[in-house]
């Protein structure tokens, strides 16, 4: 079976569909790249692209991306309720079938480089592919943001991986790494009072005492103005998704707060949603084998 690794570059633009249309029409273009989703954000101010195919094609994605950030994205203008270091923010590379986290790693590293000498911008590396344990979790290195970014690239202990070190002031810095498939989603709560949501975030985040492999940021909806709050989770085995909701329910109830809907960003393994079933259903000794799609896939 051949092995599938897929990537997840995050664009600072959630708000221009236009251009958004217009680069995933460039990656359909792309021979032998597959385009899996595309997730914008105008509340983060950032889309979300999923794709794989051949190592080629993967990279070919990737520099369309670079090039159309470059062109298209002035970081000096950006607003958006999520942390972020330039307008390329970050390139993961995920093991989905039959691939390891180490053949990520090395497909990752080998794509920064292209990308420093092709496009002549700030690299770090992060998650697996970090080269200093401090650089493994993205928060510390987006810690600084945009508006810090050039002054923490004066400071020498957090010189970029690759590329120089010199300010770019239209696109900023840009992450890339490799990394263990990840869950995302947003909830939505009935209040206008973030700061009531920052509450229920340092409570579920493993940073402050939370759960495991949280990660958690409050923001609020531009249309309606009420709160809402993004969660990742780095190792859903681990830490299940059903867990985290079951906390924030709990959490939000403290301060009289309730969950209106949630809705997951890009893509999602399967295994959450039958990990969810088979809780809520309080089934017992249950096998995927009898699921009956599965079933059928094997088969035939």
């Amino acid at each position: 079976m051949e092995k599938i690794i897929s990537v997840i570059p995050n664009l600072c633009e959630g708000k221009n569909k236009e251009l958004i249309d217009d680069i995933a029409e460039g990656l359909r273009s792309i021979k032998g790249l597959v385009l899996l989703d595309i997730s914008m954000d105008s509340t983060r101010n950032r889309t979300v692209f999923a794709f794989t195919g051949k190592v080629e094609a993967i990279f070919n994605g990737g520099f369309l991306l670079y090039e159309r950030a470059l062109k298209d994205i002035d970081m000096r203008t950006h607003k958006g309720e999520y942390p972020r270091i330039g307008a390329l923010d970050v390139f993961p590379f995920v093991p989905i079938k039959d691939a390891t986290i180490e053949e990520s790693v090395d497909l990752s590293v080998k794509f920064a480089e292209e990308v420093a000498e092709r496009f002549n911008i700030p690299i770090y590396l992060f998650a697996e592919s970090s080269r200093f344990p401090i650089r493994k979790d993205i928060d510390h290195i987006r810690e600084c943001e945009y508006e810090g970014l050039e002054s923490r690239l004066k400071d020498s202990r957090w010189r970029p991986d690759l590329g120089p070190d010199k300010f770019n002031s239209d696109f900023g810095a840009t992450i890339i790494g490799a990394r263990h498939p990840l869950v995302s989603f947003k909830v939505h709560f009935d209040t206008i009072k973030i700061d009531l949501v920052k509450k229920v975030c340092r409570e579920i985040q493993y940073s402050s005492g939370g759960l495991s492999h949280v990660k958690s940021h409050a923001g609020k909806a531009p249309e309606s103005g009420l709160g809402e709050m993004t969660v990742s989770i780095s190792n859903h085995s681990v830490t299940s998704p059903f867990k985290v909701i079951e906390l924030i329910k709990v959490m939000a109830g403290r301060y009289s707060l309730k969950i209106t809907d949630v809705e997951m960003i890009g893509m999602i393994p399967e295994q959450v949603f039958i990990d969810a079933a088979l809780h809520y259903m309080q089934i017992s000794e249950f096998k995927s084998s009898r699921i009956l799609e599965k079933s059928i896939k094997e088969h035939f």
